[in-house]
């Protein structure tokens, strides 16, 4: 009976200092399309295609997408809120760092749609997130079924009332923190983020809603790449390529302001996509570094005023 009780999951740490109000939220909306907030963003990506073609001349092949998935990496590492998901009326923080994303083994109407999920190190640059998501789409387009492929070709095939009990006995552990890992890790929908790029099939980018099942909090759509005006100099309108993103957020993981400068940070590393090569880890250990030197200087400067005052 403890069982029923128990704050620990395996694929989280309960949040446990957080205001009250972000810790009543889940009682007053108690699921995520209730709770879903919408962002829209448009980014000039002239500086991302120019990156892009920059390494494709080096033998390295980056698209837009892993340059957002990268971007994404380097904000959750900075900003960890926004790792967040609510599980039976808890907040929670996922233990790793993990995007899905879908993806079809051919460009038809009747081919398999599988949904892949790539998990991120704090020590991946932009070319660990591109060979990872590659050898992803490469699995799938081979036709070799994932687990959760297989689970849900299998449970599909159930009677419709055992199928229904199967769910409502799956939801009811997940509310209770009691689901066992390999039952997550074989079940779509349990990471941090889903990312949609229907960009690549020449769509605008829709809001999404959010799923009830699992535990992903933040859903990306990115739509096709398109010129947009822009105010150049002399106030005259320059025309750049331009690409959509809509975010759906559940607002029950961080308040207002630490989203908004979460999305900020987002924006930096897709105005710079060169930072991406480094990893969030070595940018951590850069401002460390900087933060170093400036108190030595400083360090140094009051020691030479008091020098001067002594003499």
């Amino acid at each position: 009976m403890g069982l029923l009780f128990a704050k620990k999951r395996n694929d989280g740490k309960l949040v446990k200092d957080e205001d009250s109000l972000i810790r009543i939220m889940p009682y007053i909306m108690r699921g995520r399309n209730e709770s879903v907030i919408y962002f829209a963003r448009s980014y000039n990506v002239e500086a991302i295609q120019e990156f892009i073609r920059d390494k494709r001349a080096e033998g390295k092949r980056i698209t837009l997408f892993n340059i957002i998935v990268a971007a994404m990496l380097q904000t959750i590492y900075r900003r960890p809120k926004i790792n967040r998901f609510v599980a039976g009326r808890r907040l929670y923080e996922h233990n790793d760092i993990s995007i899905l994303y879908a993806v079809k083994t051919r460009m038809t109407d009747d081919a398999l749609e599988s949904i892949a999920k790539v998990k991120l190190n704090p020590s991946d640059t932009i070319y660990d997130v591109a060979e990872r998501m590659q050898n992803n789409i490469n699995m799938i387009k081979d036709d070799q079924l994932k687990t959760d492929d297989k689970l849900i070709r299998f449970v599909v095939k159930l009677p419709r009332s055992f199928l229904q009990f199967a769910l409502w006995i799956v939801r009811l552990m997940d509310f209770y923190g009691i689901m066992p890992k390999a039952l997550m890790e074989a079940t779509p929908l349990y990471s941090s983020m889903y990312i949609s790029h229907l960009g690549s099939v020449g769509a605008d980018a829709p809001f999404h809603h959010l799923y009830e099942f699992g535990t992903t909090s933040i859903f990306i759509t990115i739509g096709r790449v398109y010129d947009a005006p822009y105010k150049g100099k002399d106030n005259q309108v320059e025309w750049r390529q331009t690409v959509d993103l809509k975010f759906s957020i559940d607002e029950r993981i961080c308040d207002g302001f630490y989203l908004i400068k979460s999305l900020k940070v987002f924006d930096k590393f897709m105005q710079n996509p060169a930072d991406l090569e480094h990893s969030p880890l070595f940018h951590e250990q850069e401002y460390k570094q900087l933060m170093a030197e400036i108190r030595q200087r400083k360090e140094t400067r009051e020691a030479r005023e008091a020098r001067e005052k002594s003499d």
